[in-house]
């Protein structure tokens, strides 16, 4: 009986062991909030140089708009897939956009106008539809790209990140440990959640992950 129950209590052993690990083992992964859309045109284009137009906010708070206008600069120069041009002269063509978040559609002058002057693929523009810079903060935003040879919207992405959410907590965290070292701040992954800078950045981050 001995020489039987010894083989078995090994194996129910095993099994055992194999089995907490096994639950230790798999990670969930967090699904990302950002709705974005791709168009054959994009996927078939040959997008090299883009215009990144300055963001634009309905308060006009120039400190909101500057900050999302760089988190995303930086993100984008990272990515690595295109070359990012910022114009050095904001033309009036580029303010006259009311069809843009309405019906989807630039004017004609602002396409001929961004290749003409930066010889460009494709032209960004970006709005912030939600701010709240304390804590919890928010940030929502709604971004398109626009081909300078069609004129077609080839990608546009729409987002609220609001990190009184636990998914948007989760990804924070997953953010800070990915790109800040250990021991970096005293707040750990909160540092995103304290800084509007630092929670830009972190927003276009997932953003930038959808061209």
């Amino acid at each position: 009986m001995k020489n039987i129950l010894a083989p078995l209590l090994t194996i129910l052993l095993f099994m055992a062991i194999m089995g907490i690990q096994g639950c230790e083992m798999p990670v969930r992964k967090v699904e990302s909030p950002v709705s974005f859309y791709k168009s054959g045109e994009y996927n078939n284009s040959n997008v090299q140089r883009v215009l990144l137009i300055p963001f634009t906010y309905e308060t006009g708070r120039e400190k909101v708009v500057k900050e999302v206008t760089e988190a995303f600069f930086v993100e984008l120069q990272k990515n690595a897939k295109y070359d990012i041009v910022v114009p050095h002269e904001f033309h009036e063509a580029f303010l006259k956009q009311d069809d843009l978040w309405v019906k989807g559609l630039v004017r004609p002058e602002t396409i001929i106008e961004a290749k003409k002057r930066y010889q460009v693929d494709a032209i960004m523009f970006g709005t912030i539809t939600r701010y709240k810079p304390y804590e919890p903060p928010v940030l929502g935003i709604k971004m398109s790209m626009f081909s300078t040879t069609s004129g077609n919207v080839i990608w546009n992405s729409d987002t609220i990140f609001d990190s009184s959410e636990a998914t948007i907590t989760k990804l924070a965290k997953i953010y800070y440990k990915e790109n800040f070292q250990e021991k970096q701040s005293l707040y750990g992954w909160k540092l995103i959640l304290l800084s509007s800078e630092r929670y830009a950045q972190f927003v276009a981050h997932h953003i930038v992950a959808t061209l």
